[in-house]
């Protein structure tokens, strides 16, 4: 631990900037140059109307067929040289800004209407004119401007789409490169936009700021910040002009992201307290931390503010990127690879939050260092609220502009802040004493451990309301853990609430990691979710079911219904006992692995058959509408091929 520490400190101390030598030289010389502008270049008194037509520009843009190359496709010559060439129009916008009159500044805003963000907008533009913290409110404006121009985008591209059958690409660059752009924006502002926004060869500004490789300092924010609300403001006096849309109110905006589902009672962590005792304490730690950059300290005090005042959103947008440079710090000193803090060039990977937080460490170890730095509690919740597909990714949706700022509340803000004070408690306490105790809840085996509970609890619910003498279900368990065999084989011989009962309080005894290792790593991911779906479908026919018998069995029912309806019930009661049994062998192996299984499978062309067959049966179950006898005789099949599956795999106690 002190030693990881120590690495931490020396990176911090002799590192000045995180822009590796060619990124710098494209950013702070090519770009927006910090050396002296000279007026025989630059005229601060050109008209905004000359600044917003981009096709000005079309001799800069335009000058060779390198534009009409894929973004990825083109050389790192080619970029440098256009940002060389559109430099004076950067330094040019910069320059209007510092002097626009109010009239105009109001002109530029109903511009941007187009991008349906105008909260965003006014807060943007009242950012970059202040006249106090200039270079902070730059920073603050570069991140949010950046995402509401991905969001506005994506929503353009789904305005040109015809079929509405295609997504908005993952990725700007993606999006950038797409011809529903270029039809409706044209050459010169779609070259614009990827010079400025494009493939990691390009000025790449979303990447840098959101992925924490730049400070307020360490760059002209201002400058970068004044080119993308021009550019936005050009886009929608373009899009005025376009005759391919009468009004912007044509633009759809997509609905926004929310973090509701991951805010319920049992899945979201209480921090509350944990960060009233302590935000203070977050407040010093900050100022006088040696494993922050200095130049980082105030954009954390001022992220620590927005949240005292209530502004939770803002609050985010400034501490997701700091969360994950200080993470890349812990990463560098715990790999030992100091060079890894800084921007990558085009032939290797960014060190970003994706490969600290799951790679497994330079040496490509079992799993990764920085796990064992930072400790399980911490680790886990990190990967919570960041990288697990299901859980509430916060970082993605923020900087992909999917959540609206003002939606985020106090929870989100609250557990951000409290990560980041357990990792900046690194060095002086164990994490174990900063979150003694976090047991994942999005991850892959989490999830299949929670939907297990619910599944069984859901046959519970279905069977008491049925009794049925179901025959005995043989199988050979000589492969399973001993301790298992008296409660698995009662279970299948009388599967009671009782039973039930006594296995979910079992498995909610489980630890969270183990679980992990169990199910992620020795049972294939694509098998974890071949059981959730078909857990998914089975608790949808036992809330069919329930509905059904309680219906049934209320009072006066049986006897007011006619002598057909009558014979349909009777037949469903008669094949009950296969439903039972196809439920419970369904059910035998994701069991096992809740339970500390492993599953190994000694004839895979059998297991997939099997597989497809049994998912068939869950299917059927979900959508069953009176057709009782068709599910029997899916059932039969069910249950044959689970005892051919049964056969075809061995289950063993996982040695954990």
């Amino acid at each position: 631990m002190n030693e990881v520490v120590k690495k931490w400190c020396e990176i911090v101390e002799n590192t000045t900037t995180y822009l590796s030598q060619n990124v710098r030289d494209l950013v702070l010389k090519k770009g927006i140059a910090t050396t002296t502008i000279t007026s025989s270049d630059f005229s601060p008194e050109i008209a905004t109307d000359d600044l917003l037509d981009i096709s000005r520009l079309s001799s800069f843009l335009l000058s060779d067929d390198g534009y009409l190359l894929h973004p990825t496709e083109r050389s790192a010559e080619w970029y440098i040289q256009h940002i060389k060439d559109t430099g004076p129009f950067f330094a040019n916008v910069k320059l209007k800004m510092k002097v626009i009159s109010e009239e105009e500044l109001q002109g530029l805003i109903k511009h941007c209407a187009w991008m349906h963000q105008p909260q965003i907008v006014d807060l943007c533009f009242d950012l970059l004119t202040r006249k106090e913290e200039v270079a902070l409110n730059s920073h603050e404006c570069l991140l949010l401007i950046t995402a509401a121009l991905e969001r506005a985008l994506g929503n353009l591209f789904l305005h040109v789409v015809e079929d509405g059958k295609k997504k908005v690409p993952s990725l700007l660059r993606d999006l950038l490169a797409s011809p529903e752009l270029l039809l409706l924006l044209g050459t010169s502002q779609v070259i614009l936009l990827q010079l400025l926004l494009g493939s990691p060869l390009s000025l790449n500004l979303r990447n840098l700021i959101w992925h924490g490789f730049v400070g307020f300092l360490d760059w002209d924010t201002h400058g970068y910040a004044s080119v993308l609300l021009f550019l936005c403001a050009a886009i929608g006096r373009h899009l005025d002009d376009c005759r391919s849309i009468e009004t912007v109110d044509e633009i759809i905006p997509r609905r926004w992201s929310t973090f509701k589902q991951h805010q319920q009672e049992h899945k979201w962590p209480k921090w509350s307290q944990f960060m009233v005792d302590n935000e203070e304490m977050l407040v010093e730690t900050v100022s006088t931390t040696r494993v922050l950059p200095g130049s980082r300290k105030s954009i954390w005090l001022r992220a620590i503010r927005h949240h005292q005042k209530g502004r939770y959103g803002r609050c985010c947008a400034l501490m997701i990127p700091e969360i994950e440079h200080t993470l890349r710090l812990i990463y560098c000193a715990v790999n030992g690879c100091p060079a890894r803090a800084l921007t990558a060039e085009s032939v290797v990977h960014y060190t970003t939050l994706d490969v600290i937080l799951e790679c497994g460490g330079e040496s490509n170890d079992k799993g990764p260092r920085i796990a064992e730095f930072l400790g399980n509690g911490l680790y886990s919740a990190l990967l919570d609220v960041f990288v697990q597909l299901e859980g509430p990714r916060v970082r993605d949706r923020l900087s992909h502009g999917e959540c609206h700022l003002w939606d985020i509340d106090v929870q989100i803000s609250i557990h951000l802040l409290a990560l980041s004070t357990a990792i900046l408690w690194l060095p002086e306490s164990p994490s174990a004493v900063v979150i003694p105790h976090y047991s994942s809840h999005f991850s892959p085996a989490a999830l299949f451990h929670r939907e297990l509970m619910e599944t069984i609890e859901a046959v519970g619910h279905w069977l008491c309301l049925v009794k049925v003498v179901q025959p005995s279900v043989v199988v050979d368990f000589s492969a399973w853990p001993a301790e298992w065999i008296p409660l698995v084989s009662n279970w299948m011989r009388n599967w009671s609430t009782a039973v039930n009962q006594l296995l979910i309080n079992q498995l909610k005894k489980e630890n969270g990691r183990q679980m992990n290792d169990i199910v992620v790593i020795k049972t294939s991911q694509q098998l974890s979710a071949t059981w959730r779906r078909m857990m998914s479908q089975i608790v949808l026919g036992c809330q069919r079911l329930t509905s059904h018998y309680k219906t049934k069995n209320g009072a006066g029912t049986l006897s007011s219904l006619h002598s057909r309806q009558r014979s349909t019930h009777a037949r469903m009661d008669s094949y009950m006992y296969l439903f039972i049994a196809a439920v419970q062998l369904s059910l035998l192996f994701p069991i096992a692995v809740s339970c500390g299984g492993q599953v190994i499978v000694n004839d895979p062309p059998t297991v997939r058959r099997m597989k497809r067959s049994v998912t068939r049966w869950a299917d059927n179950f979900a959508s069953a509408n009176n057709r009782w006898i068709e599910l029997a005789e899916c059932a039969k099949d069910s249950i044959q091929s689970m005892e051919i599956l049964i056969s075809s795999v061995l289950v063993f106690l996982s040695k954990i």
